[in-house]
């Protein structure tokens, strides 16, 4: 027999739902999953995509150096023998001649990263600038060595490569590729590591970012140690390794980090792809961007690979170079990440004030299991 007073209060709390006494009716056995399942497909094929996208670039960055474009060649001489030469230069928009009126104004541009070599008419001397293109030397050369050339120059070195890197190849290869491969695995870690993902408050936040400006520093300077006992580039030179490397790794943190706190996985990649496959072709290792394809051309200068090793080479073998849009394309490359940071930081702090709120769901389940045991 059934007793009409203990059945109410069951029938009641089977109608309220409450999570304590229907969880265990309510469970369903769960469906397996399909070999083709939603996630499984998108993954799949968000990764062929990304294989074809490297594969073209690779395939892109392989076919370079092909020819020069518009590579800038300061000319001192008569203006009647310049312009020629420059019509024979400037045939197919290889080069762009540059006329300059004495010896040493022409290097001061180059100086100044204005021009990567110096045909000096008066002097009949070739003066290139190794540390700018070792490419542009080689091709003028043989052009001026042909038999058909108007003029035949012997070379000088203006500019030459510091000592210990003869080939410029060395501080290119591994400094931007060492920044990128610490960074970006490093703000990735942080994010996955730290709990809950996104930073619950404004100041959490600032917090995270702080950790991540300690970490590039102290990362940079290992790397511009090496830099100096390796290649030998010490004193000022490797500061400016350091302020570099520095603004490249916190670049790479503060994109790995932002975009995987609010996107999760998915947003790793937002920050590797042009970081990791636009970044590295368009770095002058050991081409300068005037001699790579056209992709590279273009993306080159907004990337911040390219932009650091820009940096380094104008502040290691050219002094007197102008580093701002260097500068501004990193700052860029931090501030948006690090925006993205303070605004995910600022919204979870307004939905903790709200009334009722947590700052955690579990929070809330807990406190409504807590209310209906107490009750």
């Amino acid at each position: 027999m059934s007793n009409v007073q203990l059945d109410r209060p069951r029938a009641y709390v089977a109608s309220r739902g409450w999570p304590s006494v229907t969880r265990a009716q309510q469970r369903t056995p769960r469906k397996a999953e399909g070999l083709l399942s939603a996630p499984i497909v998108i993954g799949l094929v968000g990764g062929l995509l990304a294989t074809l996208l490297f594969f073209w670039i690779a395939a892109e960055g392989s076919a370079v150096p092909e020819k020069p474009h518009h590579v800038p060649v300061a000319v001192v001489g008569p203006t009647h023998a310049v312009e020629e030469l420059a019509t024979m230069l400037q045939h197919d928009g290889a080069f762009k001649v540059i006329a300059e009126g004495s010896d040493g104004r022409a290097i001061k541009l180059a100086g100044r990263r204005g021009a990567d070599a110096i045909v000096d008419l008066y002097n009949h001397e070739l003066q290139t600038v190794p540390a700018a293109s070792t490419l542009t030397p080689i091709v003028l050369e043989h052009i001026f060595s042909s038999p058909d050339s108007p003029v035949h120059l012997r070379e000088v070195a203006v500019t030459p490569l510091a000592a210990g890197d003869p080939n410029g190849m060395g501080l290119m290869l591994f400094l931007p590729l060492a920044s990128v491969l610490g960074g970006l695995p490093a703000g990735l870690a942080l994010a996955l590591l730290t709990k809950p993902r996104r930073p619950r408050s404004l100041v959490e936040a600032g917090m995270r970012l702080a950790r991540m400006v300690v970490y590039a520093g102290l990362l940079a300077l290992f790397l511009a140690l090496l830099a100096d006992g390796i290649l030998g580039y010490g004193g000022s030179q490797m500061l400016t390794i350091w302020g570099w490397s520095t603004l490249l790794v916190a670049a790479c943190m503060a994109c790995a980090e932002a975009f995987v706190s609010a996107l999760s996985l998915v947003g790793f990649a937002l920050a590797a792809i042009p970081l990791l496959f636009f970044g590295i072709p368009s770095v002058p290792w050991p081409t300068p961007a005037n001699w790579q394809s056209g992709v590279f051309r273009i993306l080159g200068p907004y990337d911040p690979v390219a932009a650091t090793a820009d940096g380094v080479r104008n502040g290691v073998f050219f002094g007197s170079a102008d580093p701002t849009k260097d500068v501004l394309v990193l700052a860029i490359w931090i501030i948006v990440p690090v925006l993205l940071m303070l605004t995910l930081g600022v919204q979870s702090q307004a939905r903790g004030s709200e009334p009722g709120g947590g700052r955690e769901k579990g929070g809330y389940r807990q406190t409504a299991v807590a209310s209906v045991s107490e009750s």
